[in-house]
């Protein structure tokens, strides 16, 4: 299990064996900025203590310099947020695992960077491409495995293509389909172009349009269903303005189609009030646009509903981006649509 960041200030201080006066005033500063509690200092700091009693220790407390660097390059938060965000892009690059990104986010967490690194992950954000990252997110970048991997370039391994239905296809000469970690069912095919189909023996109700970039509902309702489920790895709610004690059921989603409109329902647990199945729709003709809710509507009503649109949006602008950069390309999509049960974009 990785370590917490105090847990990490307690190495640094205790590197040599020994803690001296000025290491115990460290950690009290690594404490206030990282704003844990002192039970919560307590628990982590038996549990190091206990595992060090083990080894025996030296006088000097030559940690000292190595924690103040640490501190020091943690004092400038804004500076590394979009360090963290263009980690969590890369670790994508380098395959992250469900363990990997649990640890890592309990990391970033720490350190009050979570939801970078998650937005970085996500695409939810846009995120520079990896170089180099100060000192204090070494701890992280080995956790996510971006030692070694980067800021060298990976050579792409040829992926094994199946025979199997297309549910993505992405029309470019540069474009080739990779294994994809973060939806591991939707896997590479057989087809002329670059292109991805779900395991098993699924089949598409309508052929796909011709355009450069296409992906089917079934993908992108699978991909709201992930995001979702990150929303809840990350201690937040399903969906944004979710009233408390409410829940929302992932599997349930479902996305239907009347013209140029998207609609996404699912049901949400009212708890003691029973289940429900709000919706809310978009409208997709080149551009997004949220339809406005309902009138009438109570406000934790119109909270649902515009979670719900805002959902949709946040898929629509994600999930393309994921796949692109899966593809190998470093390309801009735009001329949104939507036909018979397909999402589909131009390159360039």
């Amino acid at each position: 299990m990785a370590p917490t960041p105090f847990e990490h200030g307690l190495a640094l201080a205790w590197s040599d064996g020994a803690l001296s006066r000025d290491g115990a005033i460290m950690l009290e500063t690594l404490q206030k900025q990282l704003g844990i509690s002192d039970k919560e200092r307590s628990v982590q700091e038996q549990t190091w203590l206990s595992e060090i009693s083990k080894s025996g220790r030296r006088s000097f407390g030559d940690g000292d310099q190595i924690l103040r660097e640490w501190l020091e390059g943690l004092n400038d938060r804004e500076s590394l947020a979009p360090i963290a965000r263009s980690m969590g892009r890369a670790s994508l690059d380098v395959g992250l695992s469900k363990s990997g990104w649990k640890e890592a986010f309990q990391f970033a967490e720490g350190l009050g960077l979570g939801e970078d690194l998650a937005s970085g992950v996500w695409l939810e954000k846009e995120a520079e491409t990896l170089g180099q990252w100060p000192a204090a997110l070494d701890p992280l970048a080995i956790i996510l495995g971006l030692v070694i991997s980067v800021p060298k370039v990976v050579e792409q391994q040829n992926t094994e293509l199946v025979d199997g239905t297309a549910f993505v296809l992405i029309d470019h000469p540069d474009a080739k389909p990779t294994h994809l970690s973060w939806m591991p069912d939707l896997i590479p095919v057989n087809n002329e172009i670059c292109a991805w189909g779900w395991t098993g023996d699924r089949d598409v109700s309508t052929g796909a349009p011709q355009n450069d970039f296409v992906y089917c509902n079934s993908v992108l309702i699978a991909w709201i269903r992930r995001l979702i489920a990150m929303r809840h790895q990350r201690g937040e709610s399903g969906l944004e303005g979710l009233p408390e004690g409410f829940q929302v059921m992932p599997s349930s989603c479902e996305l239907s189609r009347d013209g140029t409109n998207l609609k996404l329902s699912m049901i949400v647990d009212l708890g003691e009030n029973g289940l429900v199945r709000p919706w809310a729709s978009v409208n997709i003709d080149k551009t997004v646009e949220i339809n406005p809710a309902p009138e009438g509507l109570g406000p934790n009503w119109v909270n649902i509903h515009d979670g719900l649109a805002n959902l949709i949006l946040t898929a629509l602008d994600t999930l393309p981006r994921q796949l692109l950069q899966a593809s190998g390309l470093q390309t801009d999509y735009s001329n949104i649509s939507v036909q018979d049960g397909w999402i589909t974009h131009d390159l360039g």
